[in-house]
Formats: structure tokens, sequence, C-alpha cells
């Protein structure tokens, strides 16, 4: 989730504040994500609507890797990235099973609650970001 305090965002932004951002594994990976506006509202659609039945995936309609997230992060932060990425035996050494998470990524779709006639407030990473600069 990115919100303005908190969230995904805020991690993922401080090694890159710090000078050392990097992507991690193959950065190939898919990060699904949501905008907080975005995720109440799917929550309010869903109380509201005795329709919507069901499990739904709470995120965002646009599909990012985890390379091109780091590298637009940084460019929002005009912040260089010069290391390499981190290579995937260090990230199973640092988190053990925890690293299959961030190294397989997810490619969630959203398809169904846009059936809905849901309409996503912040559904581009690049409107999320200067929305929350």
């Amino acid at each position: 989730m990115f919100a303005k305090e908190g969230g995904a965002l805020e991690k993922l932004s401080q090694p890159i504040k710090l000078g050392v951002g990097y992507a991690l594994g193959s950065g190939e990976q898919y990060i699904p994500w949501i905008h907080i506006d975005d995720l109440c509202n799917m929550y309010a659609k869903a109380i509201e609507n005795s329709e919507i039945k069901g499990i739904y995936n709470a995120v965002a309609p646009e599909h990012i890797t985890n390379k091109s997230l780091t590298k637009i992060i940084a460019n929002k932060l005009k912040k260089p990235l010069w290391l390499p990425n981190i290579p995937a035996f260090v990230m199973k050494l640092l988190l053990g099973k925890m690293a299959v998470i961030l190294l397989e990524g997810s490619l969630v779709s959203s398809e169904k609650i846009m059936a809905t006639g849901f309409k996503f407030k912040y559904p581009n990473i690049k409107e999320v970001l200067q929305k929350l600069s």
C-alpha cells in the first residue's frame, strides 16, 4: 500500500534516499501495489454493494516490476541508482524463506473488481508518486 506516511513506499524509498538503492534479485519480479485511497474506496464499495461477494485483489491495474519501480522512485527523488541488484542468494542469506516473497513477486489482476464498475483514482504509479511527494 502506498500512502503519504507509512506503507510500502516509505520502506522502498529509504535506501534510495540514502544513496544505496537497488533492485532485488533479477528485478523482473512483479510488485503489486495500491494507493491507500483506492484501497479505502474498494472497501467502501464492497460494503455498499451487496452483490460484491468473494475474494477480490486489492491491487492497482498497472503491473510494474521491482526494477522499474525502483528506477521510478529514484527518478522522483532525483537519486542515482549506482549499485547492482542484490543477488538472490544474498537475499536468502539475509531473510531466509521470507526472501521468496520479495524475489518471486506476484502478477495480480484487478480485473474482477473493475468488472463491478470500480474505478481507480490512482491507476498509475507515476501519478501516485506525484500525489505523495
